[in-house]
């Protein structure tokens, strides 16, 4: 088999970044339709119309409506994982790793609910349908960037020298803290869907927990 010529491999890249810089693009105007107008809103049609495209040209980069889903998916997951992990290399202690976890979560979805539901509860709100997260995105696109994030939280609140055990419960007692910041985010937005506020304040909830999990961090480090 011959070898690839140098311009024709340059140009092969090119087109391949051109390609991939348009799906972003693409992403990047379904994000802002989720944003304003929520997940029924975010269709080919629509964000076709706004990039001034077919529905047809559209298909060059995804191959139906659910393949953009899960591709926005991917995208909003990003950019929770790097919100959080932004946060959490800022803070100069370790150990208060897990709180400011929970408070970074509550910060990015808060006033993205939208962006949240669309994240955590397709498969809830979907499934049987076709829209859910198939299996093959949640392994390939999904897992490898949850486990990057507490690959960060591990070494941040696990001393190096410990055991590979202690490790493990630290990053369990990390999993647990992003699954409760998921928890209180989901009871406000169900809080928000009802107009039924919670008894005790977003300030309250987060210093309750923030403290629960940074002492739990602390103490289990020994």
């Amino acid at each position: 088999m011959s070898k690839q010529k140098p311009a024709t491999r340059q140009r092969s890249v090119r087109v391949e970044r051109k390609h991939e810089q348009a799906r972003q693009e693409i992403l990047a105007v379904a994000q802002d339709i989720l944003l304003q107008s929520g997940a029924e809103a975010v269709t080919l049609a629509s964000v076709a119309g706004e990039l001034g495209m077919t529905k047809q040209a559209l298909y060059h980069y995804f191959s139906s409506k659910e393949a953009l889903s899960r591709s926005l998916v991917a995208a909003l997951v990003d950019n929770e994982i790097e919100a959080l992990i932004v946060a959490i290399e800022q803070v100069d202690s370790g150990k208060k790793s897990l709180g400011t976890l929970i408070r970074a979560f509550y910060k990015h979805y808060r006033s993205r609910l939208d962006a949240f539901r669309f994240v955590y509860c397709q498969s809830q709100l979907y499934g049987g349908a076709g829209a859910e997260l198939d299996p093959d995105t949640i392994q390939k696109d999904i897992n490898p960037r949850t486990r990057h994030l507490f690959d960060v939280l591990e070494a941040r609140i696990a001393d190096s020298s410990a055991s590979k055990s202690k490790r493990n419960r630290m990053r369990k007692l990390a999993f647990t803290a992003w699954v409760s910041a998921l928890g209180l985010v989901t009871m406000l937005g169900v809080a928000d869907a009802v107009n039924d506020p919670l008894v005790h304040s977003d300030e309250d909830l987060l210093d309750a927990m923030s403290s629960v999990f940074d002492a739990a961090a602390t103490s289990w480090a020994k």
